[in-house]
Parts: C-alpha cells; structure tokens; sequence
C-alpha cells in the first residue's frame, strides 16, 4: 500500500515531476481506478467493472486495460492510445490524503520514493522562492476539484451495494492454443435485480443521477471485444480465441 507523506516546500523544494511519469506507472496497470463522473467517456473505451481495494475490501471503480496482470494494452511505445484519460493519471504521482485530526482536511500528499520524482529532470513543484509553481498549482486545482468527486463515488457505491445490484463474474480468457485463464474479483451490476427493484427505490437511483452510470457499466461490457482486438494487434502476444464471461460461483 502506498505511504504518502504530505508535500512540503521546504524538504521537497527541489522535486521535480518526471515528463510521462504517468504512463511509467500505467503500462503496468491492468485496471485503472475510476470516479463515478467518468464512467460515461470511460465507457466508450474501456470494460468497466466493481473491484475490492486488496487493503480494505472496499468496493472501487475499474477500467480493465488489459487481460494479463502487469500490462496495459493502452500504452504502447511510449503512448496513450485512449481517447479518455482517468483523472488519476492526469495528477500522478500527487494525490489528496487527508490530515491529522480532521476528516474534511486535504493536503497534497506523494510517495518520496516513487521514481516520477527527480531533482534535476522534469516540472519543478516550487519556484525559487519556494512558492508553488504554476504545475503545482494546476495539479492542485485539479485534485481539489476531485473531492466533491470522491465523497460522489462513495455514496454512488455504498448504494448499490445496499441494494444488492452487484454480481460477480469470472471472465475465462480462452487463448488460441489453448490455455484458459480465469480473471476473479470482477462485479457488474445484475441487470435482474435492477429490474425488480421496488419502484420507490428505482426512483432514488434516479433522483440521485446514478442511472447514467449503471447503464455506462453495463454498456461499457461490449469492449471487451476491442480489448481483445487491441490484444491480438499486438506483436508476439499469445492470441485470445474469446473471452466468456460467466457468473462467478464464489460468494460475493
């Protein structure tokens, strides 16, 4: 789990962002976590799927970007080839954590260690008067914005997982020469359920705007097939024959 340490201007006054330091961290990312606002252009590009933060078994939002851990089919020389890209990668590697003593307080918080950061390459963080800079400031903008959009996507998940509308899927991954691999802990919502809830309760998913981005989950499963596309254009992969996707025989 990453440790994030609040950004101060004097022990981190010559940090500097590396250029595409987002795409370093994502071509290793087979999911990418998403904000409940995004779904509907994320939908046009990627599956998206309910996961479980391994930490704390909180649900998430996922774009799946890739069938194999540790690849992202999106990345590809040096390149996003998406027409959406999630707000997580716009300000990588500097994220909102929270300060001691006050859950509504937000600080900028990044992890020391993490190889984005270099002292004589990339955006600096302060200027010489150890004011931020102007990419630090834009960045901040950006995650301070976000916030209304993090307290949506809790709420957004905490309903639905409150109405039982999620269900749990494998997706066997057939290869062509054989091999099956099976991808676990993958939730859409059951489109059954949603049908059969009370009428008082279809009309607060309503009132509360999260019909748009159900449907985008749902709609958003027929990518699968350009993903698998995506799959098979690339050089010396082992071709996918199809993938099924199937509801999960393990509790959810």
């Amino acid at each position: 789990m990453t440790q994030l340490v609040e950004l101060n201007q004097e022990k981190h006054a010559n940090l500097k962002v590396k250029k595409n330091s987002a795409l370093h961290i994502a071509k290793s990312q087979h999911a990418i976590n998403l904000r409940v606002v995004e779904l509907s252009k994320a939908a046009c590009n990627f599956p998206l799927f309910f996961t479980r933060v391994d930490e704390t078994g909180d649900l998430a939002l996922s774009a799946m970007t890739s069938f194999e851990p540790g690849t992202n089919l999106f990345v590809q020389k040096g390149q996003w080839l998406s027409t959406y890209l999630p707000s997580t990668m716009q300000t990588f590697p500097l994220f909102l954590m929270q300060k001691e003593g006050g859950e509504k307080n937000y600080t900028l918080g990044i992890e020391e260690s993490n190889s984005a950061f270099s002292e004589t390459e990339g955006e600096a963080l302060f200027d010489e008067k150890g004011a931020a800079s102007i990419y630090l400031s834009q960045m901040k903008a950006i995650l301070e914005a976000n916030i209304s959009d993090i307290v949506h996507s809790f709420q957004f998940l905490n309903t639905v997982n409150e109405y039982s509308l999620l269900k749990a899927l494998d997706l066997k991954v057939h290869y062509a020469y054989g091999q099956i691999n099976v991808l676990k802990g993958l939730y859409t919502i059951d489109e059954d359920k949603l049908r059969d809830l009370p009428k008082e309760d279809f009309l607060n998913l309503n009132e509360k705007g999260y019909l748009p981005p159900i449907y985008s989950m749902l709609s958003s499963l027929y990518q699968l097939n350009a993903l698998i596309r995506m799959h098979n254009n690339v050089e010396h992969s082992s071709k996918i024959a199809q993938v099924k996707m199937e509801v999960s025989k393990d509790s959810t």
